[in-house]
């Protein structure tokens, strides 16, 4: 009986023609009982599986490796700083040539060391326009912005004394001035501040290069310079020229180009309730604007702080070791240009 079942599929496929053939062969081979299905098709099953299997642990290979290598990328920006570890670290030398080539041992730090920020990275001379005047009075040095700090903490710091801090979005610090000891138009510096900047990508924010070895972990913090400066200024009330008083001038400075720091100052006497406070911008040092005098910025820039001597009176009576004022820096936020 098969037989016959068998024949009469063979005259079908004959008669019909050949784009009625698969259709008929898949119509009457459902006819079949299911003990007599065709051994091809599991054959080929059966074929396919190790192909399939085989597939599919290279598709699991592949996902945890991508999985692997992600993790290792996520721990490689949430665990190392990215500092510059692989600059050059001053350590002492007991070379003839180099005593020689820096010269005598009781000059100044910055007279002894050799000019390495004065070169700039790039030997385009498009890329030397970069370079700025440090704007701590006294220093002649032109240096890229983002060696800046390291030439701070280099050179001035073991000189000046005044300390270097870190300074987190939020958090307050207080520094102090004495008034009596401010010279008409000279930049005095109040505090040098290492700000830690937040969400931005590690691998393209920009560094500071040259750090002294126990400073390295500074590396992506954005610098803060605040500066007081005492020189003259005319009031707007006041028509007549050469009319100017003495005032006292507060701001704050940072070699940032790429962004603009907002921080709110508060200025206040010793012993006395009254206080200034004014929410300005860090003044980006350009080398058009470093060299420029106090009395000549104050005219255009409105990120200062101006207080007339005239209201400072009552601190000019004290004592000249009292007369301070505290100077509150609280940075606020940061946008990119």
């Amino acid at each position: 009986m098969v037989g016959n079942y068998v024949a009469s599929l063979c005259i079908l496929s004959v008669s019909f023609p050949r784009r009625h053939q698969n259709y008929v062969l898949g119509n009457s081979l459902s006819l079949l009982p299911p003990s007599s299905s065709p051994p091809t098709m599991s054959a080929s099953a059966s074929l396919r599986d190790p192909a399939s299997s085989d597939a599919m642990s290279r598709n699991q290979k592949r996902q945890e490796r991508r999985k692997q290598r992600r993790q290792d990328i996520q721990h490689l920006l949430y665990t190392k700083h990215f500092s510059n570890c692989r600059l050059p670290i001053s350590v002492a030398s007991s070379s003839e040539e180099q005593l020689l080539r820096f010269g005598s041992l009781t000059s100044p730090p910055s007279e002894r060391r050799s000019k390495l920020f004065v070169i700039s990275p790039s030997k385009s001379p498009w890329d030397r326009l970069r370079l700025v005047p440090c704007p701590i009075q006294g220093c002649c040095c032109s240096l890229d912005p983002s060696a800046l700090l390291g030439h701070y903490l280099s050179d001035h710091l073991p000189g000046l004394g005044i300390p270097f801090g870190e300074l987190v979005t939020g958090k307050r610090v207080s520094l102090s001035c004495h008034v009596s000891s401010l010279e008409n138009d000279v930049h005095n510096l109040l505090g040098v501040f290492g700000y830690r900047r937040t969400g931005l990508n590690p691998l393209k924010c920009p560094r500071n290069t040259h750090l002294p070895a126990e400073y390295r972990q500074f590396s992506q913090h954005g610098a803060l310079l605040v500066f007081a400066c005492r020189t003259q200024h005319s009031m707007l009330w006041q028509t007549k020229e050469g009319t100017k008083h003495d005032v006292l001038a507060i701001w704050a400075s940072t070699p940032l180009h790429d962004a603009v720091i907002s921080l709110r100052l508060l200025v206040q006497p010793a012993n006395s309730a009254r206080y200034y406070t004014k929410q300005v911008r860090a003044r980006p040092i350009q080398s058009w604007s470093a060299r420029q005098s106090c009395g000549e910025f104050i005219r255009t820039d409105s990120n200062v702080i101006l207080i007339s001597f005239e209201d400072l009176r009552q601190l000019m009576d004290l004592d000249v070791p009292q007369q301070l004022l505290t100077v509150e820096l609280k940075v606020v936020g940061e946008a990119k240009i």
